[in-house]
């Protein structure tokens, strides 16, 4: 099971609905949620016993009613959720809850809840062996769950506390903690018929390498890493993802870059432009006013200007202090990901665009376009072995398209697709996308029912909502 760390924290501030929420559109099964009790014994969604990290404010969360939790202003401006909610919003996203609740107290409450609402898939965690024996010894109707610590005795603690799962948390053991998970490690815990759930992975080796283990749950702040869109659906079309994870991150930036690459979609798509002093610079206006809290012209900005910007905070105070990142930057992303990129040229000498790419060694991994045509012509001209897109929009005929620049990819719409086009530019050696900018699901649908090579689109969970249900 894919396990959301605090719901899909990595993109939402942790612990709150909107985080729960997210994170079923990326795949999570099952949520981690901290429970703590307010002043008059309502469960409420908080994973620190005071307010100071999520209100800047030094009290006890217990001195509160949970009528006032839910009305404090947060650092984030997402609400303190009543556990009651969170249930309620797994229910209807058919989600199972893994529970860390900090007391006996709390535990009751939770459990009143979950038997009143009928919910039945739940785990309770705690590190402590003899809340956990309480609990069992209370009748608890969930398994529970030992959280262990590094240097800790798992298998000791997980006899102690009469636990049904163990749970290592280990993700600061270094960059490879899954080699801590050994044969020997396996037997004794099959020997104790124990399932194993591990700490929360971010790291695409490590957390691939969980994936080849036989674990229960993987939890993670970014859930899509652990249900990827190319091994899960191996045949269906490849995905570029405009802007980034948009939906879902600021535009053009590399948390959006990341977020595409770890739920393993295949392209990037992001804007070029130049600034004052020659860099490449990735944003898609003209200006930096839309995406940042800066003002003027891209061209007129140095380098140095442009990376003080913010260009997280208009999309969501989560992302502030977001920069702008730079197309070496989106370039060693893609690398690291093993990746690749659709680079659109909106102002930069493309000479010097592919110059860098080449430099890269990543001219295999991405291709070009540019609503400027003579930019696409004079890379056509300097680079011969540069894959380009065309669009059959801009031109009279799909043989024009394919006689002027010799595509490697060319673009159709939702409006001009066909599948006899689709077959002779496969005759002609190329690849056919599909663009579509919206998200309608019938639309989507009617893409996949074409069966392109590719498709470019902006709302990658909808997509993948279509892609599954086929």
């Amino acid at each position: 099971m894919a396990i959301a760390h605090r719901g899909a924290s990595a993109y939402a501030p942790d612990n709150t609905l909107r985080a729960f929420e997210l994170s079923a559109d990326l795949g999570a099964d099952m949520w981690e949620v901290d429970i703590q009790v307010s002043r008059d014994g309502i469960p409420v969604v908080c994973h620190d016993a005071d307010l100071a990290a999520v209100a800047g404010r030094p009290e006890r969360l217990d001195h509160f009613a949970a009528s006032e939790l839910v009305r404090m202003d947060t650092r984030s401006g997402e609400p303190i959720p009543l556990f009651a909610d969170v249930v309620d919003l797994a229910n209807l996203k058919g989600a199972a809850l893994y529970l860390d609740v900090k007391d006996l107290g709390a535990a009751e409450a939770t459990l009143a809840i979950l038997q009143d609402r009928k919910f039945e898939k739940a785990i309770f965690g705690t590190t402590d062996p003899d809340f956990c024996r309480q609990l069992k010894g209370r009748g608890c109707p969930y398994p529970i769950s030992i959280l262990i610590g590094l240097g800790k005795n798992a298998f000791a603690l997980a006899d102690m506390s009469g636990a049904d799962i163990i749970h290592p948390c280990w993700e600061r053991a270094g960059d490879r903690p899954d080699r801590l998970l050994n044969a020997e490690f396996f037997d004794k815990a099959s020997a104790r018929s124990l399932p194993i759930v591990t700490w929360h992975e971010e790291r695409p080796d490590v957390a691939r390498a969980l994936c080849e283990m036989p674990v229960l749950g993987i939890c993670s702040d970014t859930p899509e890493l652990l249900k990827p869109y190319r091994e899960i659906f191996p045949d269906a079309p490849l995905v570029v993802c405009h802007r980034g994870a948009n939906v879902i991150a600021p535009e053009n930036t590399l948390i959006a870059a990341n977020a595409v690459f770890a739920a393993g979609y295949d392209f990037v798509e992001l804007d070029v432009r130049k600034t004052a002093d020659g860099t490449l610079a990735v944003i898609h206006d003209r200006t930096v006013d839309r995406t940042t809290n800066g003002s003027g012209a891209v061209a007129d900005l140095t380098t140095s200007e442009l990376l003080k910007l913010d260009a997280g905070s208009w999309h969501s105070p989560h992302f502030a202090g977001t920069r702008i990142p730079l197309l070496t930057d989106m370039i060693a992303c893609a690398k690291f990901w093993s990746s690749q990129l659709y680079i659109e040229i909106k102002d930069a000498d493309p000479k010097a665009v592919v110059a860098l790419v080449k430099a890269a060694d990543f001219r295999d991994n991405c291709f070009f376009w540019s609503f400027d045509t003579d930019n696409m012509r004079i890379i056509r001209d300097h680079h011969p072995d540069a894959k380009l897109m065309a669009r059959l929009e801009d031109y009279a005929s799909l043989e024009k398209c394919l006689q002027d620049l010799r595509p490697s990819i060319v673009e159709f719409n939702t409006s001009n697709a066909d599948a006899n086009d689709f077959a002779r530019v496969r005759s002609a050696g190329g690849r056919v996308m599909v663009a579509y900018m919206g998200n309608d699901p019938g639309i989507m649908k009617n893409m996949l029912n074409l069966q392109p090579d590719m498709v470019n689109i902006n709302d990658t969970i909808g997509w993948r909502k279509i892609v599954s249900s086929q």
